[in-house]
């Protein structure tokens, strides 16, 4: 299931996982994103999104196996609706959330994996045992990253494969 494939389901009404993101509006598109309060900034709810590779990259910098950014843009060009949905560098018309990440990331490995179950769901729906059981797998495997993350085994806990100091005990 990817973009090019299927459209994201909020667009037909589907409930989809959503995160918190403070947003900056100028002439009804996004023009600055944050974690936290910011000026002229109003909290907003980002859907997240529904393709694997996007999903994945949102996992990995949930648990901390990845330092990149956040990024957040219109759901769908076409349709300048307001809604807004989390994406990864390089999407068109993307805007860096700003802040910190640690303390919206557990909120945010939770979501991601209610959205890859709900992935799951769809292609159960749709006929398709073995994408829903691969969906699946991929939820899975999100929760024992998220379990090795807090145990130290994480890009927030190691510094080019050395502890950091004031590291966990």
């Amino acid at each position: 299931m990817t973009q090019d494939e299927i459209r994201h389901p909020a667009l037909t009404g589907a409930p989809w996982p959503v995160i918190g993101v403070r947003v900056r509006h100028e002439d009804r598109r996004p023009r600055a994103a944050s974690w936290r309060p910011a000026p002229l900034a109003v909290p907003q709810d980002v859907l997240l999104p529904c393709a694997w590779p996007e999903l994945e990259g949102l996992a990995k910098i949930a648990v901390g196996l990845s330092r990149a950014r956040v990024y957040v843009r219109d759901l769908a060009e076409d349709e300048p609706d307001g809604r807004l949905v989390l994406c990864l560098r390089g999407a068109l018309g993307a805007i860096q959330v700003q802040g910190p990440l640690t303390p919206v990331a557990d909120v945010l490995a939770a979501r991601t994996r209610a959205a890859m179950l709900r992935v799951a769901a769809v292609h159960r729906e749709a006929g398709r045992p073995e994408e829903a059981r691969a969906w699946r797998a991929r939820a899975r495997q999100l929760l024992k990253d998220g379990r090795a993350a807090r145990r130290g085994r994480s890009v927030r806990a190691i510094s080019a494969g050395l502890p950091t100091l004031g590291g966990r005990p």
